[in-house]
């Protein structure tokens, strides 16, 4: 029977990521995520209802993560869902958890940002120039070949400067 394990979650971090170093040195990084969604509230309108996961990165990005991420920064996620299963040593009652193993991840909004997505800029280090950017030189007819007559402006098919065996 065919499976398909894979998850991506936006959210926003709930605490900061706990990082530790296992024995052979791989990095282990722990953090929980918060990802809201809008369900309908009943009376016509909408209400927000957050879910709550556990995430766990292993490796360079383990570090990465808890070196650049605290918690309330937004960040994307991909990874898997993986089930621990345990007895409870004071109830013996069977316990079990799913946690996300995050595969890749991603900075979400801008730099020094405290969540909230929407990748807004980051701000102009000080002492940066405002200054719009000048638009870069598009190519015009002449440089491929055509004759330009229309003052420079490609015009796309139909004589306008451009060859007719363009091949797609």
């Amino acid at each position: 029977m065919a499976s398909f394990n894979r998850v991506i979650l936006m959210g926003n971090l709930t605490r900061d990521p706990e990082v530790r170093q296992a024995q052979n040195g791989t990095y282990i990084t722990k953090a929980g995520l918060a990802v809201n969604d809008r369900v309908p509230d009943g009376q016509g309108g909408w209400k927000e209802e957050a879910s709550f996961f556990d995430v766990v990165i292993f490796g360079k990005r383990a570090e990465a993560f808890g070196r650049f991420l605290r918690k309330g920064r937004s960040v994307l996620i991909e990874g898997k869902l993986r089930q621990g299963r345990w007895e409870d040593k004071e109830t013996g009652q069977k316990r079990s958890k799913i946690e996300v193993i995050v595969d890749n991840w991603e900075f979400v909004g801008g730099r020094g940002e405290d969540g909230g997505g929407g990748g807004a800029p980051a701000p102009a280090p000080a002492g940066a120039s405002t200054q719009p950017q000048q638009a870069p030189d598009f190519p015009g007819p002449s440089d491929f070949g055509g004759s330009g007559g229309q003052g420079g402006q490609g015009g796309g098919g139909g004589g306008g400067g451009f060859p007719d065996d363009v091949p797609f």
